[in-house]
């Protein structure tokens, strides 16, 4: 059977309320149609577990979600509310969530896979041999990267591909959670693997520019940052934030870092973006994920006209993978600081996605960082980046 999409929307400080007249919006657009998996966003203001709960209640369908740092939807980003995608299709799917993620990401990473195997078996004799897991982790964790890259070494076939987003809490950077079947919480991971007929398309871009020179980090630990050029890390921002009018403190820090991510340069060229999420003791940057010891580093920033461009090319290139085959339905995880730079012109970069996709149903979530891992993108775990994700028909 073809693939079919259908996704809804709801604002509303009632979690029951918003999950249910959003996935009744989703079922509604597939018809007749049963969903077979689906994923919800919600804001970190909702109760995430009644959410998840609700949502399988009406629609019978194996959903994994997050909180977020905004709800993406055809029609923008809002805040406070729930985006739900439901999909119906013959794929073959299994669902698995990990906890400990700071203390043992490869134990995550095993435990998301445990049940792959199996799972593959069951996929093979359906002819389903193509592998896309869409994997939701703890924003705050600091390990994701390596949860990625642990799960893509040890994948059950070659092929596979990653995707997916850290979960947010509104920029509050406190707590934020993921789940499934009934269960959410902090420090853990989720995936929903999903083996069909057709690979899915991903494609990326961040288009931002460096706004500083150089600088080399001389003391790293994990996604701990402890200084640059031989100063604590914080003096770089501090610095930074003084030539534009601004007066930063370790408490007050945190948006404006978020919004100026760091980039770790791959000799001119910007090879990843890291977000600063807090400042730690002696002037530390506490990381969404790793920041190699050496590494050049600058301080990143954009304009929303090349923001805007990255973020069709992204779908652009989601489309050229699809190999030709028609798509069903976008995924599409940002960073919040996309959300934070563009402001109300984030709906430009919305509608640059849909431009590329004309009618095709959308959802997605603003993140803390975004995730796409394949043979042809060795960095999986990226900040400051739309991750366009198309679902083939």
């Amino acid at each position: 059977m073809d693939t079919l999409v259908g996704t809804g929307a709801k604002t509303d400080p009632s979690a029951e309320v918003a999950v249910t007249e959003a996935t009744r919006a989703a079922l509604a657009s597939l018809g007749q149609t049963k969903p077979s998996y689906g994923f919800l966003f919600a804001s970190s203001s909702l109760d995430l577990r009644a959410a998840l709960v609700r949502a399988k209640e009406i629609s019978e369908a194996d959903i994994i979600g997050c909180t977020t740092a905004g709800e993406i939807t055809a029609a923008g980003a809002t805040h406070g509310g729930v985006a739900i995608m439901l999909v119906a299709s013959d794929s073959t799917t299994k669902v698995q969530m990990a906890m400990g993620l700071k203390a043992n990401p490869e134990r995550a990473a095993r435990d998301l896979a445990s049940e792959l195997a199996t799972t593959k078996k069951v996929a093979a004799g359906r002819e389903h041999r193509n592998l896309a897991t869409v994997l939701l982790t703890d924003g705050l964790a600091g390990t994701g990267e390596r949860v990625v890259s642990e799960l893509y070494e040890g994948r059950i076939q070659s092929g596979t591909q990653i995707v997916g987003g850290a979960a947010g809490d509104d920029g509050q950077f406190t707590a934020t959670m993921v789940g499934a079947a009934g269960k959410a919480s902090v420090d853990a991971a989720v995936a929903l693997h999903i083996f069909s007929s057709h690979r899915w398309g991903i494609g990326l871009r961040h288009g931002l520019r460096s706004t500083t020179k150089q600088m080399r980090v001389t003391k790293a630990e994990g996604n701990v940052v402890f200084e640059i050029e031989g100063q604590p890390a914080f003096a770089a921002y501090e610095k930074h934030a003084a030539a534009r009018g601004v007066a930063l403190t370790p408490d007050n820090a945190s948006p404006y870092m978020i919004a100026n991510e760091l980039g770790l340069h791959f000799f001119e060229r910007i090879g990843r973006a890291r977000a600063p999420l807090s400042v730690g003791l002696g002037g530390s940057l506490v990381c969404a994920a790793e920041v190699p010891r050496g590494s050049m580093v600058s301080i990143l920033d954009g304009d929303t006209d090349s923001m805007v461009a990255a973020a069709r090319a992204a779908a652009e290139e989601a489309r050229e993978n699809l190999n030709g085959v028609p798509a069903a339905g976008i995924l599409l995880f940002d960073c919040v600081c996309r959300g934070m730079i563009l402001k109300e012109d984030f709906r430009r970069e919305v509608d640059a996605v849909r431009s590329v996709f004309p009618g095709i149903p959308m959802a997605g979530f603003l993140t803390y960082g975004e995730i796409a891992r394949s043979h042809d993108k060795l960095d999986g775990w990226h900040n400051a980046t739309a991750v366009v994700v198309a679902i083939p028909r």
